[in-house]
């Protein structure tokens, strides 16, 4: 098995790409849901209450735990600020353009659906600004998750920034969780988090009270940025992937028929908490495991395409999503109709941004998009570019 701290894991790569695709299929699952989202279908299919089941529990943390692993390869040969500056740079200024210009227009399309307004966009985006509401928490929608892992990384970088000590902890994690103790004792932990807290604060995305969400989010990023080089711990996901694989088809077929059934909730909802934490962790070890198993050098053009295209798509593809449920909604579309070009505006509508952004090179940093290196003109043939000035006088140039 190729060593984990090689310069590139396509695997961690490959997952991020993949969990795009899976969270547009998931958004627009939403528009049907039992449920209030940002716009509504006018149909709504039943079902979904327990088939969102499939993904909820580990979505979200599989992408904070390999975020958590990507920020640790950051480190590898480069001092803490180094790393805390790319950071600030890559995530604050498309948080704050996302802000003010990507995510009012979902906005005001859920107000105006909704009846709670009947202006314009300008007069809504105004309204949102205006100096008197600077003080109150402006909406985040999606770009939630970008401030999460801009707080966490610094976070991270703040309490294991000096590599003794990320070594040291990264040292006693590593001999703690050999084994199947990788398994088990993450496993206990998720539960016991899930049990305490989550009946208290629920998932707010409301940074300052969201404890339930930080107790599970941040502990997993920052065991992905710990443990994420260590070869030892890959091995052992390798190892027993199938075995993680039993357990969470076993695991979720268990959480939907407590979902489906009346008492589910019973026993202050432990026996629901146990199943949801383990289908949690047993998925995720399961996608860990083949992914490294299969993808780690799975390394490409497409690949490379995809991974410098996902940040920008993740920004744009919330909002061409509601602006065009909005747009189809007054036309009744079946859902079989309906559902597959959402999938395909969505997808198409956010690879579109990407490919004019990526061209832009002003704007590339509100997208989340490093500056494009500038192209080297080539030498002329008859100029030397190899000399110092003392062969330059010697040679009569």
């Amino acid at each position: 098995m190729p060593p984990a701290s090689a310069n590139r894991r396509a695997d961690i790569d490959w997952i991020r790409v993949a969990a795009f695709g899976l969270l547009i299929v998931y958004h627009v699952c939403l528009i049907y849901a039992p449920w209030d989202w940002h716009v509504h279908s006018v149909h709504t299919i039943e079902a979904l209450r327990y088939g969102v089941q499939i993904t909820n529990p580990w979505r979200l943390t599989l992408l904070f735990l390999v975020s958590g692993a990507a920020l640790g390869f950051m480190c590898r040969n480069r001092p803490a600020k180094a790393v805390f500056g790319a950071r600030f740079n890559r995530l604050f200024g498309p948080f704050a353009f996302g802000v003010l210009f990507i995510v009012p227009p979902q906005a005001w399309i859920e107000f105006m659906d909704k009846g709670t307004w009947d202006k314009g966009y300008i007069e809504f985006w105004l309204a949102q600004f205006k100096p008197e509401r600077w003080s109150v928490s402006f909406s985040m929608n999606h770009l939630w998750f970008v401030f999460y892992i801009a707080m966490y990384s610094f976070a991270a970088l703040a309490l294991f920034g000096d590599p003794r000590r990320r070594t040291a902890v990264a040292d006693w994690l590593e001999r703690s969780l050999s084994g199947w103790r990788l398994f088990v004792i993450p496993l206990i932990y998720l539960f016991v988090v899930r049990q305490l807290l989550v009946g208290w604060f629920g998932l707010s995305n409301h940074f300052p009270n969201d404890w339930y969400n930080h107790a599970m989010s941040f502990a997993l990023f920052s065991g992905g940025f710990l443990l994420g080089s260590r070869d030892g711990i890959w091995s052992t996901l390798e190892r027993l992937r199938w075995h993680f694989l039993a357990i969470a088809l076993l695991a979720l077929t268990l959480l939907i028929l407590n979902e489906m059934h009346p008492g589910g909730r019973a026993f202050f909802s432990s026996v629901r908490n146990s199943l949801y934490a383990l289908d949690q962790w047993s998925t995720i070890c399961t996608i860990l495991g083949f992914a490294s198993k299969h993808l780690r050098n799975s390394d490409g053009p497409v690949l490379r395409y995809l991974t410098d295209a996902v940040f920008p798509c993740y920004l744009a593809h919330q909002t061409i999503l509601v602006m065009a449920a909005y747009a189809l909604k007054p036309h009744g579309l079946q859902v079989w109709v309906e559902a597959p070009i959402l999938m395909a505006v969505t997808l198409g509508g956010s690879l579109a941004i990407y490919e004019i952004v990526r061209r832009i090179d002003i704007i590339r940093p509100l997208w989340g998009l490093r500056p494009r290196l500038k192209a080297v003109a080539a030498p002329r043939p008859d100029v030397p570019t190899d000399l110092t000035p003392e062969k330059k006088s010697a040679t009569g140039h």
